[in-house]
């Protein structure tokens, strides 16, 4: 099966392709939170900045532990001493700290956190997606493990004015990236991912250091190492690439900013309510 036949999937028929439950021992997941809290005016790691009374980090471990055997947290060399005992509390003898030393960009950082998975399967979050619900990253979870069998799993998001866009060929397949911090052209409406990846960790690690090689992923304008052009790459290869439509725009916004976190907790006091 080829990253194009794959079937339209979206809340009202995920189910059908999903396995019927997700064993944690199939899993790592890795949070990538090396960023600082200064555009939040936070003096901590950003992952510990304060959303509806929780750490982000609380919130994410609530979203990953039920799933997985392991989780790893990727931090800037100065964030481990006042993440690490956040996380002895929350995820006692359950999670791993990976240094990223320079933030030399995302996929950098997801690359020092997969070289600690030991699982077939890796779940890759970036670290301000606190308004993900559960219910969605199971689904997402539950599909990747189903009998699709993909390669990768990347919920995407139609949303006006993206940061991020996924252009598709005439077979339905992901073909290009744009990114606007790249200084990319942008559509005003676009396709984007919603900062959650479910892949089977091999194809992930071999993704990586193709990028790597051949400067695909290195941003023109950052020159950040960057993971999202690992997808249209996998799905270029051949690779089964899942794309469902099952994670809404409110719950994909990542919080970058005092605006973004009154948001997201306007979202979950409705979302837990």
């Amino acid at each position: 099966m080829s990253s194009q036949s794959f079937p339209e999937i979206d809340r009202e028929n995920w189910v059908r392709y999903a396995a019927p439950a997700i064993d944690p021992a199939d899993w790592t997941s890795v949070i990538a939170a090396a960023g600082k809290g200064s555009r939040l005016g936070y003096h901590l790691p950003k992952i510990l900045y304060p959303v509806g009374g929780r750490p982000m980090l609380e919130w994410l471990l609530d979203l990953v532990l039920p799933f997985s055997q392991t989780v790893v947290v990727v931090l800037a060399p100065d964030g481990r001493e006042a993440v690490e005992p956040v996380l002895e509390t929350l995820a006692p003898r359950r999670f791993r700290i990976a240094i990223q030393a320079e933030p030399k960009g995302m996929g950098d950082a997801v690359e020092i956190g997969v070289s600690q998975s030991e699982t077939p399967h890796t779940l890759v979050m970036w670290g301000d997606q606190a308004a993900l619900r559960p219910a969605s990253v199971e689904a997402v979870m539950r599909l990747h493990a189903g009998p699709l069998e993909p390669g990768l799993t990347v919920p995407t998001v139609i949303r006006e004015q993206p940061y991020i866009h996924f252009e598709r060929g005439s077979d339905g397949s992901i073909s290009r990236l744009l990114q606007l911090r790249e200084g990319d052209r942008m559509p005003k409406r676009g396709e984007s991912d919603t900062g959650l990846f479910c892949f089977r960790t091999a194809l992930l690690r071999s993704l990586l250091a193709d990028t790597r090689r051949n400067g695909s992923a290195q941003g023109a304008g950052t020159a950040e190492f960057n993971l999202l052009p690992a997808i249209p790459l996998a799905a270029r290869a051949g690779n089964r690439v899942l794309t469902p439509h099952i994670v809404d725009e409110e719950e994909s916004v990542g919080i970058n900013s005092a605006d973004d976190a009154r948001r997201v907790e306007a979202f979950l006091r409705g979302a837990h309510a």
